[in-house]
């Protein structure tokens, strides 16, 4: 499923567990630093709205979004954020063109299970390193000791009470959907934890021998191509180099992660026609969201890409560091202007042309190619030098493109 917001969204907010000042302050010193501070904002206004303005308990996403000064892409950034560490979970509802959220917000971990839980612990040692994060720790420990010279007076339950189980108040049941202490589980993508579990499992290789470069290129490669951590850990067995000090030879992991592509049917891609801005709104999240394999498999009528165009996207990714919003549109691009042919030399000379216009999103990307398509001559010739975007291309222009895009695409 593509993940995107609307300005015409709505959602609720349900509260799962109390949420106390302590558990803000655990998630501002433990949480912050590893989910960051827009993912800490989102959550802590969302866990104190109550009702909206009107005096209702549906909100607009609209108002949302303005108060906080987010983009669509930083909200659901910030969200997944939440989403992956257990704070919130999401529930969608679609009626025609409008979307209904249910946001169900759970309290944070205790500082002590925080700690005792090993993928968190050890984030928040990556985030801020082993010395602040004892010293994180140290700062919510809890001296308990009793000297020996005290014993204790403390009054038990029945010096206090005398019950009479005899009285009907005592067999009065009130349910169990009552406001308690209740934490989220992590949603977790690509978990090193289970990449390592894999290995352990299956190998011999000693887990010392994976270098913290060595595992952002493999959850890169698993991210790019859609392939979980199983299937990156049996590639990377296989291509295992157990002499000397470079133990993975990256353009094997590559070419095998090619082969284990799983070509499930994109279909949810495809969005229902709708008008104006929601249209090109909808385009441009599934750009962002959708790895660049799968994307061409969208644009291939599900069938598996060659090679060779896997090998560009891993170049668009690998040499020119573009996401995936990017590169979609580059492929897309160089398949309407080059006649459905996917050419590396006009999809580089396409990506060295965004890196030095410093283009780093989606919609900038759109703008500059959109000026490339409006400004060409009939006649073909090199052209040397840009002028300057005056202004941005509007919704019609880019909705006109779109349009000659998905009618190429639909040609096939």
């Amino acid at each position: 499923m593509v993940d995107y917001v609307s300005k015409n969204d709505y959602y609720e907010i349900r509260v799962a567990s109390l949420i106390t000042n302590l558990d803000r302050d655990s998630l501002l010193e433990l949480y912050q630093p590893i989910i960051g501070a827009r993912a800490a904002s989102l959550y802590l206004t969302l866990s104190t709205q109550k009702k909206s303005p009107d005096g209702g308990s549906i909100f607009k996403t609209n108002q949302l979004l303005r108060s906080m000064q987010l983009t669509s892409a930083e909200f659901i950034e910030a969200r997944h954020y939440l989403e992956a560490v257990g704070l919130i979970r999401t529930y969608e509802a679609s009626q025609e063109d409008i979307r209904c959220y249910i946001y169900v917000i759970y309290s944070p971990k205790s500082p002590k299970a925080f700690f005792e839980d090993v993928l968190f612990s050890g984030l928040l040692i990556q985030s801020v390193g082993e010395k602040e994060a004892k010293k994180l720790a140290n700062k919510w420990k809890v001296n308990l000791t009793i000297p020996e010279e005290y014993h204790e007076v403390s009054a038990s339950f029945v010096d206090v009470y005398k019950i009479n189980y005899d009285d009907p108040s005592f067999r009065k049941d009130f349910g169990s959907q009552i406001l308690g202490r209740d934490h989220g589980r992590a949603q977790l993508t690509f978990s090193y934890d289970l990449f390592f579990s894999f290995i352990k499992d299956n190998s011999t290789i000693d887990i010392a021998s994976f270098k913290k470069k060595d595992m952002k290129e493999i959850a890169r490669l698993g991210t790019l191509f859609g392939l979980n951590e199983k299937s990156m850990a049996y590639i990377v067995i296989d291509e295992y180099i157990p002499e000397g000090s470079n133990h993975f030879d990256f353009e094997k992991i590559r070419n095998k992660c090619e082969n284990e592509i799983r070509f499930s049917q994109v279909k949810n891609i495809q969005k229902s026609d709708v008008s104006g801005d929601s249209e090109l709104a909808d385009k441009i999240r599934m750009m962002e969201e959708v790895a660049p394999a799968k994307f061409l498999q969208y644009l291939q009528q599900g069938t598996k890409p060659a090679r060779s165009d896997l090998a560009i996207v891993n170049s668009l990714s690998e040499d020119y560091g573009f996401g995936n919003g990017i590169i979609n549109v580059i492929v897309e691009y160089v398949l309407y202007k080059n006649k459905n042919v996917l050419s590396k030399n006009y999809a580089e000379k396409i990506a060295s042309s965004l890196a030095r216009e410093g283009v780093t999103t989606t919609v900038d990307a759109m703008n500059y190619l959109k000026k490339l398509t409006v400004k060409a001559p009939a006649k073909k010739k090199t052209v040397t030098k840009q002028e300057e975007i005056s202004e941005d291309i509007s919704l019609d222009e880019m909705n006109d493109l779109l349009n000659e895009l998905e009618d190429m695409k639909n040609a096939r």
